[in-house]
């Protein structure tokens, strides 16, 4: 908006310098205001002397119309923007802002810009008028780019309404009046602009430590307490009854951009989500509606990192549904967003460790009297079993080895530790105690 200032106010100085008529250039002024000042008028208002220069009597004849908008038309005006802005913002045609809402306190915001622009002082009633309007357009979730488009209409409203006022003015006169005009409505419309904006920030991240306390809350005791679900359902904007996929994810460095990516994609698709950061953890909440509960396209700006999503039954269980998600994490070092079904075993050696400690201590410290080479041979072998299963000719295949190398392997693996891995109980027990290895190292053994 300050570049076409800029350009006009260069049109306007070449006017002056070629004496062009008016009505040659009149199409910015396409919006007139009946009752225009008249040469005459504006005589009886200011008798410039000899001592006045041009300027001066420029901002004078400038602060003279304005008075006459803010006392005589500022509610046509009022109704002009309002029109114009329901007109050209979609937002406010069909959003949370009613057309009372929005004329209101598009009334008091012009009356605001128009005392600046006077030069009196503001009255108490309209000191905070645009740092409200920026609170309540927060909490009423209107995007702060829809609320600065408002304003920029607010902005070309005035300026064409005074314009309009000085339409009679003599040509050199009038060149004046319209540079110095436009730089004068701007500078009073800006200052509320940045009170606006001030006011929303402010809201906004008031309202964002808000909804965060109240899902922190809501993790802690939601399970227990039903007034923790009630007040993160309403700061949240979220059902207390419903079907929720719950995300947990490992980010050693916070990708809030990322983040914001899943929930553009999950907002385009008509889900409701939040999301949340504590330390190096992401949690988050995606509300599913319709039955189709999969939101593996969604959340795919995630891919990259480590990440676990289980299914909810209502806001009262996604505490525990969340902790299971973090469960699964653990020892995990495959990246991308899995199912907590895929990865239950994390979750169990997460649950207790001294528990998991013992049944790793079991299978792993037999194992210690070996050379760093017999070592690695088992643990290569064993290893590529729980991770993928299968026969022994499998695991051949799979690690380059001979088959009678593989079975020497299992066998002296089960003299060593007492495990037989062709035993379901004791299979499971190798399964466990790997994992725990897992997550201690965050990676399998190496094939030496």
């Amino acid at each position: 908006m300050a570049s076409l200032c800029r350009r006009q106010c260069e049109k306007w100085r070449g006017m002056r310098q070629n004496r062009v008529h008016y009505a040659h250039f009149s199409g910015i002024a396409t919006c007139r205001v009946s009752g225009v000042l008249r040469t005459r008028d504006i005589s009886a208002v200011l008798a410039p002397d000899s001592r006045m220069n041009v300027g001066d009597h420029s901002t004078l004849l400038i602060k003279s119309a304005a008075r006459r908008l803010l006392d005589v038309r500022l509610p046509l005006i009022v109704d002009r923007a309002v029109e114009q802005t329901i007109q050209d913002e979609p937002t406010y045609s069909g959003g949370p802002v009613s057309r009372d809402d929005l004329s209101y306190h598009m009334d008091r915001t012009m009356r605001l810009a128009l005392t600046r622009l006077v030069g009196d002082d503001i009255p108490d009633t309209l000191r905070s008028a645009a740092l409200e309007v920026g609170r309540i357009r927060a909490h009423q979730n209107v995007p702060l780019s829809s609320v600065l488009h408002a304003f920029r209409i607010d902005l070309k409203t005035l300026w064409e309404a005074l314009i309009a006022e000085g339409h009679d003015l003599d040509a050199g006169t009038r060149a004046d009046f319209l540079e110095r005009s436009s730089l004068m409505v701007w500078e009073a419309v800006e200052a509320n602009t940045e009170e606006v904006v001030a006011g929303y920030q402010v809201a906004r991240g008031n309202r964002e430590e808000m909804r965060s306390a109240a899902f922190e809350q809501l993790l802690l005791d939601g399970d227990h307490q039903q007034s923790s679900v009630e007040n993160a359902a309403r700061l949240l904007g979220l059902p207390a009854a419903g079907h929720y996929v719950c995300l947990a994810g490992r980010f050693p460095i916070p990708r809030p951009e990322l983040v914001a990516e899943c929930a553009d994609r999950l907002d385009a698709s008509g889900r409701v989500s939040y999301f949340n950061w504590f330390a190096k953890e992401l949690r988050g909440i995606v509300h599913i509606t319709g039955g189709g509960a999969d939101v593996a396209e969604d959340l795919a700006p995630l891919a990259e990192h480590v990440c676990a999503v289980i299914d909810a039954d209502g806001l009262a269980d996604v505490p525990r549904v969340i902790r299971l998600a973090r469960m699964t994490l653990h020892g995990r070092t495959d990246p991308g967003v899995a199912r907590a079904r895929d990865n239950w075993l994390h979750a169990v050696t997460a649950a207790n460790d001294e528990l998991s400690n013992a049944v790793h201590d079991a299978v792993f410290r037999p194992l210690a009297t070996l050379t760093d080479h017999e070592r690695n041979g088992i643990l290569e072998t064993v290893g590529d079993l729980m991770a993928h299963g299968g026969t022994t000719a499998d695991i051949a295949a799979r690690t380059y080895r001979h088959r009678n190398t593989v079975r020497k392997r299992l066998q002296d693996f089960t003299a060593l530790t007492g495990f037989d891995v062709s035993d379901t109980t004791d299979l499971a027990t190798t399964a466990i105690a790997f994992t725990v290895e897992s997550a201690r190292s965050n990676d399998l053994p190496s094939r030496r």
